[in-house]
């Protein structure tokens, strides 16, 4: 005869996710502290693509059983996009002002790199609050911290 397992866990996936994001963001804020760019702009990379996990894609198919192509038409990641876009112009600008050797306009691309990688920083932490998945800001008890709002 089955017999109901005493233990039942008291957590959720989710509470995997907030600990891996919360890892994430730790790194996040190593790599900007250090002006680590690159390795700053790849952990939001990873964090973004952990906050994607709703939804479903879009797959179009041939007619025959075959994929032509498989797409996210989400907002955020339109939003996503559009800040890789600017990130990759910017770092355009970059190599471009090193290789001619004009040090003002790589400073001052160089300056825009941060800028958006502040906007993109500030973007997922505010994106990670609207999916609940921050915890809350002033709760004074800590067993109903974990989701904001």
């Amino acid at each position: 005869m089955y017999q109901q397992p005493k233990y039942q866990p008291d957590k959720d996936a989710g509470w995997g996710l907030i600990f891996r994001l919360n890892a994430l963001w730790e790194k996040v804020d190593r790599r900007a502290e250090i002006g680590n760019y690159a390795g700053w702009e790849i952990v939001l990379d990873r964090i973004f693509s952990n906050l994607m996990y709703r939804g479903e894609a879009k797959v179009i198919n041939d007619g025959n059983g075959g994929i032509l192509d498989v797409q996210i038409n989400d907002a955020d990641y339109k939003v996503f996009l559009k800040v890789k876009e600017k990130i990759m112009q910017v770092k355009s600008d970059m190599a471009k002002a090193k290789k001619e050797k004009v040090y003002s306009e790589f400073q001052t691309a160089k300056l825009n790199y941060y800028k958006i990688l502040m906007f993109y920083d500030i973007w997922l932490r505010k994106f990670m609050q609207s999916r609940d998945l921050y915890l809350k800001e002033t709760e004074h008890n800590p067993g109903k911290a974990l989701f904001g709002r």
